[in-house]
């Protein structure tokens, strides 16, 4: 496994897809996990598996250049961690425009029953184009708290920041971790 340190002030020129997106455009882009207390910063949908006759999209998190971890011990051991269980989320949408979902967590390639871990995505209706999502956690059949704020700080594969760019960046880091191509 080949890990690198990356700029996250340079997000947009490193973290693209490697093939066009066929998938829709709220979910396109690079996301801010903002308020998460695990110590990983941002993600992309880029390059998963999207499956519009299901609305599923698997997400694998320990996939290169996925996914960026905080540049400290923890951020490193939570890169491990998910490298070693190959770490995926599976996301299905409950609806054709994509404003409520679950994310089921899969590790060494088996499904944690909701009933153990549920995660919830629910798209701001104020932001319909999907530049912000409410996830939500519930664990052991519990009612569901309040886990992050997703937040698109990249637009598209061109690279064009959001508005929520400079606060994403006042709010991290300025480095950060990823699982690198070998």
């Amino acid at each position: 496994m080949l890990i690198e340190t990356k700029k996250l002030k340079d997000i947009a020129t490193w973290m693209k897809p490697e093939h066009p997106p066929e998938f829709p455009e709220a979910l396109q882009g690079i996301f801010f996990m903002d308020g998460n207390i695990l110590p990983d910063y941002c993600l992309t949908m880029y390059n998963s598996e999207w499956n519009a006759n299901q609305r599923t999209l698997l997400l694998r998190i320990y996939d290169p250049v996925v996914w960026t971890f905080h540049s400290s011990m923890a951020g490193r051991m939570l890169l491990y961690a998910v490298k070693f269980s190959r770490f995926s989320y599976l996301f299905r949408f409950s609806d054709a425009a994509l404003q409520h979902g679950h994310i089921t967590p899969i590790v060494f390639g088996l499904s944690v029953p909701p009933w153990l871990m549920d995660f919830l995505i629910d798209r701001d209706p104020n932001t319909p184009n999907g530049d912000i999502w409410d996830r939500r956690n519930s664990f052991f059949g519990r009612d569901p708290e309040k886990g992050y704020t997703l937040r698109r700080v990249v637009v598209n594969k061109d690279g064009n920041p959001t508005s929520a760019f400079p606060d994403f960046l006042s709010k991290v880091g300025s480095d950060c971790l990823i699982i690198a191509q070998e």
